[in-house]
């Protein structure tokens, strides 16, 4: 297949349009689900399920604009009728910033090799400068290389790397050499709030579901998690009298419930494992994800019985005002 002419900065092209979430969320979900489906877990399969509803529910559609993580503005590469590259652009918002995520960059396994996906992320990213974006991001998959390197060539630049834990062998019995585990106390936080930064991002918050200022104790936190019926468990590794670990789990009624694991620079790797071993016998038969900063206790999460699901390579790129 001969190459396609396009322009060095993707400017007009008879193919390449915005795009129309009242009629293109269909193709687009399958062209998604044509290219990803081999590495795609349950959320993305709901994920794709909620773009089809969007693209069959025309009112729906129009209720969703700025409250959801449905794509509804991005660019698409559009060929005889049939889509055949896209590019999302979703927006999130924290405090006064407008965090802009380059997302479902995919092109038809024909159609590849021809800078179609540079093409379409490039017009998005335009789109979002336009917009006023204070922050570009994506993440991407860390074995594409080619993927990571046409982002780093349009100015994205590696933050962190996180892979994603699932839990699939039941965990072994405890062998505590030497550590205690015991419920978080109330003495440990400023620690842990500082563990979870290290090893969960600030600069993810955005992301993230979660808000860990829910872990913080206290009577009013406690009354506010009573309110909007809130559960959450955590844990603490210690040994001797020095905290190795803290340990929470925050369920969202979701197939894999999340597990948040906090540790310092000097804490023991195997803290890592008891936790995890202890937590998952404490909750029984439930299903896990944990998602941690890439080769950050690798082992000792896997010996706690977790299976790595995938590493995303989390990049950022300036806005509009930098």
């Amino acid at each position: 297949m001969s190459s396609i002419p396009i322009p060095a900065r993707a400017e007009a092209h008879p193919h390449l349009r915005p795009l129309n979430p009242l009629r293109d969320l269909p193709q687009v979900a399958d062209l998604i689900d044509l290219c990803f489906h081999q590495s795609m877990d349950r959320d993305g399969e709901n994920y794709l399920r909620e773009m089809r509803r969007a693209g069959r529910e025309q009112s729906w559609v129009r209720s969703l604009e700025n409250t959801s993580s449905t794509p509804l503005t991005g660019f698409v590469w559009e060929q005889n009728g049939k889509i055949v590259g896209n590019a999302s652009l979703i927006l999130f918002r924290q405090e006064r910033k407008k965090i802009y995520m380059i997302a479902n960059v995919a092109v038809h396994p024909n159609h590849r090799h021809l800078g179609i996906g540079r093409a379409v992320t490039e017009k998005t990213i335009a789109r979002a400068r336009e917009h006023g974006a204070d922050e570009l991001w994506l993440n991407v998959r860390d074995d594409t290389p080619d993927a990571i390197d046409l982002y780093a060539d349009l100015g994205f630049r590696e933050h962190s790397r996180r892979t994603q834990w699932q839990s699939a062998d039941p965990p072994a019995s405890p062998n505590l050499n030497g550590f205690q585990i015991a419920p978080r106390r109330p003495r440990f936080w400023p620690t842990q709030q500082a563990w979870l930064a290290q090893n969960h991002p600030n600069e993810l918050t955005w992301y993230r579901a979660w808000n860990f200022k829910g872990l913080a104790p206290g009577f009013w936190n406690w009354l506010y998690l009573l309110f909007v019926d809130a559960n959450l468990r955590q844990w603490a590794a210690l040994r001797g009298d020095s905290l190795q670990a803290v340990l929470s789990w925050t369920p969202n009624g979701t197939r894999y419930e999340p597990l948040w694991l906090a540790l310092g620079d000097d804490s023991a790797p195997e803290a890592a494992t008891q936790l995890l071993v202890h937590a998952r016998r404490e909750l029984g038969g439930r299903r896990f994800i944990l998602e941690h900063p890439a080769g950050r206790a690798d082992e000792s999460i896997r010996a706690a019985g977790f299976v790595p699901q995938r590493t995303l390579i989390w990049m950022r790129a300036d806005g509009a005002t930098k």
